[in-house]
């Protein structure tokens, strides 16, 4: 049989979810109040800030809508900074800020925490294996275009 479970898109679906889900929980059962979507921003904006909308929708895959209505949530919890771009008055740019460099610590013990769980019993290479394909399952279809 032919079944939609045999498939890769399931799987990675099914991880992404279960991944997000656990995520939630520990935020939420340590009192952080972000979302796992508004830690990916964070964790981009942490290491490449900073950043236009328009980069940031880039790099998280999202579309700039989403990606802006997410920023405006973290800005009301304090979590990123608006600035002017120095270069195009017209852009603005993103950073996390100060409170939320102070809280990343935290927030990336629970992701590493996470990452450990999940990886239990899983060889290096397994690991490595699932990375490379994964990376040629993403690959195949960007080349598409």
């Amino acid at each position: 049989m032919n079944s939609f479970v045999d498939k890769p898109p399931y799987w990675i679906n099914r991880a992404a979810f279960v991944f997000r889900a656990e995520l939630q929980r520990a935020f939420s059962a340590d009192g952080i109040d972000i979302t796992p979507e508004e830690w990916a921003l964070l964790m981009v904006l942490r290491e490449r800030a900073p950043l236009t909308v328009g980069a940031l929708a880039e790099l998280t895959l999202r579309d700039r809508t989403t990606v802006t209505r997410f920023l405006d949530t973290l800005a009301g919890k304090g979590l990123v900074e608006r600035k002017p771009d120095p270069q195009d008055r017209r852009r603005t740019q993103i950073a996390l800020s100060a409170k939320a460099e102070k809280m990343f610590p935290r927030m990336l013990g629970h992701v590493q925490a996470m990452i450990g769980s999940a990886s239990q019993g899983i060889s290096r290479e397994e690991m490595a294996t699932t990375i490379s394909v994964l990376q040629r399952l993403i690959a195949n279809l960007v080349d598409k275009g």
